[in-house]
């Protein structure tokens, strides 16, 4: 049985898009109502659901959510986590957000978060 933990609690909201996004980027609140990839080091709020359509596009805010991470692989378990400023996520030791870290998978250099 494979394990699977996309989709739960998921909370999305519209949003409008500043810059070039694609699905499943981790992105940060740039603006009013606006997401965008965000300062290296800056807090995700979030990560790319579908295309953006006329400037907009679903983000998911909440739930368990996979987007790329970048340097060390984060660890199963509560983590400080902060943007990498290309759509992904990294793990730091001081600010971030905590999140816990559901899955990791060092091939993909991906990471299944609570966000």
């Amino acid at each position: 049985m494979d394990i699977c933990f996309e989709g739960v609690g998921q909370v999305a909201a519209t949003f409008q898009v500043n810059g070039e996004v694609l699905p499943g980027m981790a992105v940060a609140l740039t603006d009013d109502g606006t997401v965008g990839l965000g300062a290296d080091g800056g807090l995700p709020c979030g990560v790319l659901l579908g295309g953006v359509r006329s400037g907009a596009a679903v983000v998911q805010i909440g739930g368990a959510a996979k987007t790329a991470y970048t340097g060390t692989a984060p660890k199963a378990g509560w983590q400080g986590l902060a943007l990498d400023g290309k759509g992904g996520v990294k793990t730091v030791t001081t600010g971030g957000l905590n999140c816990l870290v559901l899955a990791v998978d060092e091939d993909e250099k991906s990471v299944v978060i609570k966000l």
